[in-house]
């Protein structure tokens, strides 16, 4: 990594969405927050930080919201001098975003916390500035579990495409912005409503990811979660 890219990265802040219900891990997020349900061991938001960290990002602003009392006291315990709290009580992504203005001086970043992925953030941050825009995602390339049979209408097989990928790539939740960006928040309503905003005056630009990339959203995604982490362990080693 270049010195100068480095200490660019290190003054960056790292906006870490953490306020969200999770209503879809119930019952386990009746008692704590989302990024607080751990895998092997580690809470996924310690998952992300660790690997944020690695990754030169120095200054967190954590996003709270829901439990937020809990999400303050995970930190404190774990004595993580360069992590401020934001509560922002029960509120869209975009308002999250906009009680940290005053604490953002340059670009910045936003990941959400529910999603890890070794996502090269050296990388990240020299296409962000490689382009005209004030936006980058995160994008990811999934692909079909099974193969696909085209068949015309009389059941003749015309083709037979084992596992392709889906048409498009989805958002895995890492974003890089400049601190421009705010003065189109004004204009909108929400977070849906920014990202469209910055597609129409073609300002959002997509860095494809195609490392290793865990959601957590159901119980079932928290299952798959556990034989996949070590698979992402060892990419950080």
């Amino acid at each position: 990594m270049g010195k100068n890219n480095l200490q660019e990265i290190k003054n960056m802040k790292t906006l870490l969405l953490c306020g969200g219900e999770g209503t879809r891990l119930h019952p386990l997020t009746k008692k704590i927050p989302k990024p607080l349900v751990k895998i092997k061991n580690k809470t996924i938001i310690d998952h992300i930080i660790e690997h944020l960290s690695k990754s030169g990002l120095k200054n967190f602003l954590i996003c709270s919201g829901y439990k937020s009392n809990m999400i303050s006291r995970h930190f404190s315990r774990n004595n993580l001098t360069n992590a401020k709290i934001i509560n922002s009580g029960k509120a869209d992504i975009l308002q999250r975003i906009l009680d940290c203005k005053s604490m953002i001086n340059n670009q910045f970043m936003v990941c959400y916390g529910d999603t890890i992925a070794n996502v090269n953030i050296e990388k990240l941050y020299a296409f962000h500035n490689s382009h005209k825009g004030i936006a980058t995602i995160c994008s990811y390339h999934l692909k079909q579990n099974f193969g696909i049979i085209n068949k015309n209408n009389k059941n003749l097989v015309i083709s037979f495409n084992e596992k392709p990928k889906y048409p498009g790539s989805i958002n895995i939740g890492y974003f890089i912005f400049d601190k421009k960006v705010f003065k189109h928040m004004n204009s909108v309503n929400n977070w849906l409503d920014l990202i469209n905003l910055l597609i129409e005056k073609k300002k959002l630009f997509s860095y494809e990811h195609d490392g290793v990339h865990i959601t957590i959203n159901t119980l079932n995604e928290l299952a798959l979660a556990e034989k996949s982490i070590d698979l992402y362990l060892d990419t950080l080693k």
